[in-house]
Formats: C-alpha cells, sequence, structure tokens
C-alpha cells in the first residue's frame, strides 16, 4: 500500500519543482509525471517520479549529453531586465552559458559564431529592434530554426494581432514567470538530447 510520504499533491509537486499547478497537472496528463487519481477525483504524484525529475534536472539536464550547459543569448537593454533574467535562471537551478548582447544589430555576429540553443530577445531596442533581429535570422541559413523567446511588455491582444513574428518564435510577457522559462529549458534540452540517444 502507498504510504502518504510517497505520494505528493499538485501543490506540493509544483513546489518541489518550481512550478506552477498547472504546468504539474500539463505534466500528469503528458505521463511525464506518475501519478493516480484518488476516489474523490484528487491527483496524488508519485514522488519518486517527482526526484527523477528533479535527478535529471540537476544531473542530466545540467550538461547537454553530459558534456556542457545550455547556450543561451540574452539580448535585452535593460539592466533591469538583464538583473531579472538572471535572477530566474538562479533560481530554476537550470545550468547555462548565459551571453549577454545589448543590441540586437550585434546579436547576428554573436549567434553565428555562439551557435546558441536558445535566443531570448527583448522586441523594442533601438536602433534594431528585436522584430528586425528574429527575420534576419529567418533569412539566414543555419539560423532559421533556432528556437527563439520573445520578450515583451505588449498585451495578449497586441501580440496576437501583430504579424511581424514567424509562428514558431515563443512570446512572453514581461515579467517572464520562472515556471514558463523552467518548462522551456527543460522541453529545449529534452530535445537536443534526443539525437544522442540510440
Amino acid at each position: 500500500m502507498t504510504v502518504e510520504r510517497d505520494v505528493l499533491t499538485t501543490q506540493q509537486a509544483a513546489k518541489l519543482l518550481g512550478l506552477s499547478t498547472t504546468s504539474v497537472q500539463k505534466m500528469v496528463i503528458n505521463g511525464e509525471l506518475d501519478a493516480w487519481i484518488t476516489p474523490g477525483g484528487h491527483r496524488r504524484i508519485f514522488r519518486s517520479s517527482v526526484d527523477q525529475l528533479l535527478n535529471s534536472r540537476n544531473a542530466g539536464l545540467a550538461g547537454i549529453a553530459g558534456t556542457r550547459p545550455l547556450r543561451i543569448l540574452l539580448v535585452e537593454d535593460d539592466p533591469v531586465q538583464i538583473a531579472y533574467f538572471k535572477a530566474l535562471l538562479t533560481r530554476i537551478g537550470h545550468i547555462v552559458q548565459l551571453t549577454i548582447v545589448s543590441e540586437a544589430a550585434q546579436a547576428l555576429d554573436h549567434i553565428r559564431a555562439l551557435r546558441p540553443d536558445l535566443l531570448v530577445t527583448d522586441l523594442v531596442m533601438e536602433p534594431m529592434d528585436g522584430f528586425t533581429l528574429v527575420r534576419a535570422l529567418g533569412n539566414e541559413h543555419g539560423l532559421d530554426s533556432l528556437d527563439v523567446i520573445a520578450l515583451t511588455a505588449m498585451t495578449a491582444q497586441e501580440l496576437d494581432a501583430d504579424d511581424r513574428l514567424p509562428t514558431r518564435v515563443v512570446r512572453y510577457q514581461k515579467p517572464l514567470s520562472a515556471d514558463r522559462l523552467c518548462g522551456y529549458l527543460d522541453a529545449l534540452t529534452v530535445r537536443l538530447l534526443q539525437p544522442a540517444v540510440g
């Protein structure tokens, strides 16, 4: 029989993983976390499943294919936003190699040289904005499939109405939440590991 310490509520699992309860519920539905439903309709998540995910994040996910951290290029000209992004990375525990560029015009050279796993860019910058940067990536062979997160203060309605970004670009409103970034980095790392499997 399962004893109480071996199972967690959705809220307890979310707290341990640093995610929202909604994210944890989706992980259960997708089979990423082992869980069962009580007669009263409540989810109970096996602690071992959560521990396994935490261990993979802290060990296997700490270095892609066990050899290196995720390479992230942040394009942001606001020191406050830069500090906030660094704090998010520290909080969620992923080990990354973070490069920061304050001007979008310089970002292309850094992307060509570094070949980052992820580009995170502000959209409103001078003289070149994030929209122009993303379009330039789409026109360059080898960079058109780069994972991109666009950060903006635009409302959800404004983002939906704006057609300047390709649909493949993930759009997050500022301030970016820790659970969204963590979930994205988890999924990205797993995807990058897949070619090495088998």
